[in-house]
């Protein structure tokens, strides 16, 4: 009989995506995640099985968690107002690392594209389904929903991008805003 998990498994889990995100999936070693989950080697392979499942959990995780910041804002009346609501809270208020680390499914494309195409895919395919929220939020309010949708996410993957390049808050605010004039005068 094995013995019960003796950890709390959704942090660990956070401090996993914390890491994951910050270094990559390559850069991170177990030795590195059972320090930041705070769990013997034996728990972790007993709660997450290995390196690639966890890093898996942690990548939706991230994606959930992207698109909740998304949707609690989601007003079909208004919905420039919730893309900007979704930058602010995804780029300007939030601590200084989250804003150097970008985005971990834009980071984790880069990263694995050539390494891993499979994880780079299953980041691809959660970018892909957050573009789709962003498509029903422009639904009936632009001409075009699906490229409102396109160049908003591609604001969002150059914005990850320039902040892990060490860009200013002022260089991305102007960014975002001059997008979202355009976005409006499309409309």
């Amino acid at each position: 009989m094995s013995r019960p998990i003796e950890f709390n498994r959704d942090q660990a889990l956070n401090a996993a995506m914390k890491l994951f995100w910050r270094q990559g999936y390559v850069a991170t070693s177990m030795n590195q995640l059972l320090q930041v989950m705070k769990i013997s080697r034996s728990s972790f392979y007993a709660g997450f099985v290995d390196k690639r499942s966890v890093f898996v959990e942690s990548l939706n995780l991230f994606s959930l968690r992207t698109r909740n910041l998304l949707l609690l804002d989601f007003d079909s009346d208004s919905p420039l107002t919730s893309v900007r609501a979704f930058f602010d809270k995804t780029t300007f208020d939030i601590p200084q690392w989250r804003i150097n680390a970008g985005c971990m499914m834009v980071n984790t494309i880069l990263e694995l594209a050539d390494v891993d195409p499979e994880l780079s895919h299953l980041a691809a395919e959660r970018l892909n389904r957050i573009e789709l929220d962003f498509v029903d939020l422009f639904k009936n309010k632009m001409q075009d929903p699906v490229s409102a949708a396109s160049v908003v996410m591609t604001l969002n993957k150059g914005i990850r991008v320039s902040s892990r390049t060490g860009a200013s808050a002022a260089e991305l605010d102007r960014t975002i805003s001059a997008t979202l004039k355009l976005l409006e005068q499309a409309a």
